[in-house]
């Protein structure tokens, strides 16, 4: 699979044309042209050809000023509307500045027509709503502000500082001229020094963009982020395995069943059924949008999620061959001791084999990286499931800590997330509507699967641990046994019964060597597998979907309401996914100890 383009995305906020200064105009237009011009210039220097896109809620003054300007410069032009389009063309009052909006508007590939009412004009979210998105889509957010106090909900001084806020970086321009465009990025500084607020956060000019946009556009050279997007991008899926070892322990433990689809690898056609399944749901309403969907995020999902299943059952099976072959070796070791002399060459072939087949597998692990790339894999589909749902509402963020987020994981999302943009429709309730089941069908497909895995893994847990245990309780009835035979039988014994003694003694010796062995091989694959923690977590996430489901369904059908739905459930996938990866991270395929 080709890696997603490059694309990146400036969103723009700024005043209307009273509050600029009409004598400020072609001052401004000039200033916004420098910085378009400064970032497409650092955008190809750091990634060649780079798609270049401006996102604008077509405000008359500012937003407008910055949509002509990108558009002059074969920029993609997607738009943010406050209310359906021919509404806020109420906003210009004059009618070439109405004539040049529509124009705008035509030239435009998306436009998203947010559901505010424009009968209700006192309506304090609606300029709010349509900057939030607008900051949801963007890599950098161009702000043309004087620094004055906000006035009203949604002004330019309240989506800077939450850009800030969410470590968006933000290119100043002063509409006055009086100071050069200045960069506002916490990025700037080598330390994490923790929340910056406008008045903290650090500056610098337009020399500093190219730091920015090699941020912004994954362009580490870190061997490791290096490895994992190569191998992400060019690896071929196979279709079949023979890492059977995790599946035949599910099926001895009585957990499920073998199945004959354990030994192939899923096809990612059939993968990238839910993300089609959302995509077609709004294709009458939102058809190039929906397009994206299917050609852009759909194939990039399903890999990364087959992948990582694949992978995931190499790693499974790899610690679980490992631990029983070092209780297998334990126990050829021992079986020497009651067999004949010669055939001490042939154990020996076989415990040098088991452990030759450990440490093999163990190499094999390590080199191939199976246990970060299962752990990436899981991660980019995780977080590519989540977009398919926040993307319908215009949020591409998607943001998690920054410790728990893969370089070159976030780099594919950002770049997946822009590559859809922005819905071309009007957000009303029949697209809502849509948006709310498609939700409930990812929170359903999520609870199902969650809840068979707690189910699964706790009666696996259960039944290793009682089998553990009871080897444990074994070995002591038997040493104990075979001490009160001692005390009893053995005196006095001679001839025959003499050397049945000294075959129970050494069927004491294997016996109290072999069992722990096994036990503590159990034991092993338990840590190793976490199996009880999956559990755990699966059946709190389950808790909180269900709950979650519940309230979606009970909700009024609105575009604030449901946002926030979303992103609750986003949070959930995502916390619980940051809580997995953390758990796993520390447990790569090791010796057994």
């Amino acid at each position: 699979m080709s890696a997603p383009r490059d694309t990146l995305t400036i969103g723009v906020t700024g005043h209307r044309p009273q509050r600029l200064g009409r004598a400020n105009l072609a001052k401004i237009g000039t200033m916004i042209a420098e910085v378009l011009d400064a970032v497409a210039a650092a955008a190809r220097d750091v990634g060649g050809e780079v798609d270049l896109r401006l996102v604008s809620a077509l405000a008359e003054g500012a937003d407008s000023m910055a949509a002509d300007a990108a558009h002059a410069r074969g920029w993609t032009l997607d738009c943010v509307l406050p209310f359906a389009r021919d509404d806020y063309a109420a906003d210009f009052k004059d009618p070439g500045a109405a004539g040049a909006y529509r124009a705008r508007l035509a030239a435009a590939r998306s436009v998203f027509e947010l559901p505010a009412d424009r009968a209700q004009i006192s309506d304090p979210h609606a300029y709010e709503r349509a900057g939030r998105v607008v900051l949801a889509q963007c890599d950098i957010l161009l702000a043309i502000w004087d620094r004055g106090p906000v006035q009203g909900r949604g002004g330019t001084g309240q989506i800077v500082a939450e850009a800030v806020i969410e470590d968006v970086p933000v290119i100043l321009i002063d509409p006055s001229g009086a100071t050069p465009p200045t960069l506002l990025w916490d990025g700037l500084e080598e330390h994490d020094l923790g929340q910056q607020t406008l008045d903290t956060v650090p500056r610098s000019g337009l020399d500093a963009l190219p730091r920015v946009t090699r941020s912004l556009m994954d362009k580490a050279d870190d061997a490791a982020n290096l490895a994992m997007r190569q191998f992400y991008s060019d690896a071929p899926l196979p279709r079949r395995t023979l890492a059977l070892a995790f599946p035949l322990l599910l099926a001895v433990m009585g957990v499920r069943g073998l199945k004959a689809s354990d030994a192939r690898v899923a096809d990612a056609v059939d993968a990238e059924a839910p993300i089609l399944a959302a995509a077609a749901a709004i294709a009458d309403r939102a058809g190039a949008f929906a397009e994206r969907m299917r050609t852009a995020l759909a194939p990039r999902f399903a890999k990364a999620d087959v992948m990582a299943t694949h992978i995931g059952q190499l790693f499974r099976s790899g610690y679980v061959i490992n631990f029983a072959l070092a209780a297998v070796a334990v126990a050829l070791s021992l079986s020497s001791l009651a067999l004949p002399p010669q055939a001490k060459p042939f154990l020996i072939v076989l415990e040098l084999g088991a452990i030759w087949t450990i440490l093999f597998l163990t190499r094999t692990a390590h080199r191939v990286a199976w246990h970060q790339r299962w752990l990436d894999c899981r991660h980019l589909a995780e977080r590519l499931r989540c977009l398919a749902i926040s993307a319908q509402l215009g949020d591409l963020t998607l943001r998690v800590g920054a410790d728990s987020e893969p370089q070159w994981v976030a780099g594919a999302v950002r770049a997946t997330a822009r590559t859809l943009g922005l819905p071309s429709t009007r957000a009303d309730e029949a697209y809502l509507a849509a948006v709310r089941a498609a939700l409930i069908e990812l929170i359903d497909g999520q609870l199902s699967y969650v809840t068979a895995d707690a189910h699964r893994m706790h009666r696996l847990e259960h039944r290793l641990h009682l089998i553990g245990t009871a080897l444990f309780a074994l070995t002591a009835l038997i040493c104990i046994g075979f001490l009160g035979f001692e005390a009893v039988f053995k005196m006095g014994l001679g001839g025959d019964l003499e050397r049945l003694a000294h075959r129970v003694a050494i069927g004491v010796t294997i016996a109290s060597g072999a069992l722990p062995a096994i036990g503590a091989a159990i034991y092993g694959i338990r840590m190793q597998g976490d199996f009880a923690g999956i559990a755990e977590r699966s059946e709190t996430l389950a808790h909180h979907l269900s709950a979650l489901k519940r309230v979606i369904a009970e909700d009024e059908l609105s575009f604030d309401t449901l946002g926030r739905r979303a992103r609750r459930a986003v949070d959930l996938l995502t916390a619980d996914l940051a809580r997995w990866r953390q758990t796993y991270h520390a447990r790569p395929l090791s010796l057994p100890g």
